[in-house]
């Protein structure tokens, strides 16, 4: 099961690359660089590999996801400029697309964890302003629930005024947006061992919204030992295991902790309990 589950993380880590080419943090830099350029862009923050956060001149926030464009930068290296201002003009397309598009059946669930939220706070007191841009909701001490238009190219989070003008109260938003999610994925599956070591697969971008599928999280389900454990280190990935299951505990914190994976769209390294049909922090 070990060479299983490091087989399939390797998958999100490893790459061979030639050496002329820029890394992917050159290539992140350089395109925070090029879109810090633009009159409607504030302020561009890197937040993991290949992930990019903007703040807009009109207060709202999106995140870039860079993958595309460097698989795109790889193929035809000679094109790097091209490539990025390709991208960059998408993104702010899109923008004004989540704007046009805003509507309930387009609402979808985004974990993040308490530092994405502090950092956000404080990117907003830097700059004179009271109050987060979007609408964000507790999981419990670590994760949080965000709303957001999902576009080809950034998520662009849902602020309270967009919620309100939908005429969705917030208490609807988590069942909702829940839906909506089962609708547009084509399958949810369950990788591995469901009495061991096991991971939520989905379309690779929202398997930790899953967190808040209640329905999944049973003993039928995943019949481990002890409760039912779960780590989240990326946005897409969960994996999941018993809190009686030593050696598998020991074997998935080996995998999330290990510095030398560097987890795309980074959510956590915390582990998470099952009690009571809820998530909360656990301790080992």
């Amino acid at each position: 099961m070990r060479k299983i589950i490091v087989a399939f993380v390797c998958f999100f880590i490893s790459s061979v690359f030639a050496e002329s080419n820029l890394d992917e943090s050159a290539f992140t830099k350089r395109y925070v660089k090029a879109v810090t350029t633009k009159p409607e862009v504030t302020s561009a923050q890197i937040k993991g590999r290949l992930e990019v956060e903007m703040t807009y001149s009109g207060g709202g926030t999106s995140t870039a996801y860079l993958d595309n464009a460097y698989m795109n930068y790889l193929s035809e290296p000679e094109k790097l400029d091209v490539i990025i201002e390709a991208y960059i003009s998408a993104l702010t397309r899109n923008s004004s697309d989540a704007k046009a598009n805003i509507d309930k059946a387009n609402i979808f669930p985004v974990i993040k964890d308490s530092g994405y939220i502090n950092h956000i706070t404080e990117l907003m007191s830097e700059g004179g302003e009271g109050e987060l841009p979007f609408f964000y909701e507790k999981l419990n001490d670590v994760l949080y629930i965000l709303y957001a238009i999902d576009t080809p190219s950034s998520i662009k989070f849902m602020p309270k005024e967009d919620i309100a003008n939908l005429d969705v109260k917030e208490e609807e938003l988590r069942d909702l947006s829940m839906s909506n999610l089962m609708n547009a994925i084509e399958s949810l599956q369950i990788k591995g061992d469901p009495s061991t070591i096991s991971m939520v697969v989905a379309d690779g971008t929202y398997e930790a919204s899953f967190l808040i599928y209640d329905a999944l999280w049973t003993k039928e389900t995943f019949p481990v030992k002890g409760d039912i454990v779960v780590y989240v280190p990326s946005r897409d990935v969960i994996i999941v295991t018993g809190s009686k299951d030593t050696d598998s505990l020991e074997t998935v914190k080996g995998i999330v902790h290990n510095p030398e994976n560097q987890w795309a769209h980074a959510v956590t390294n915390v582990g998470f309990i099952r009690k009571e049909n809820k998530w909360v922090k656990f301790h080992h």
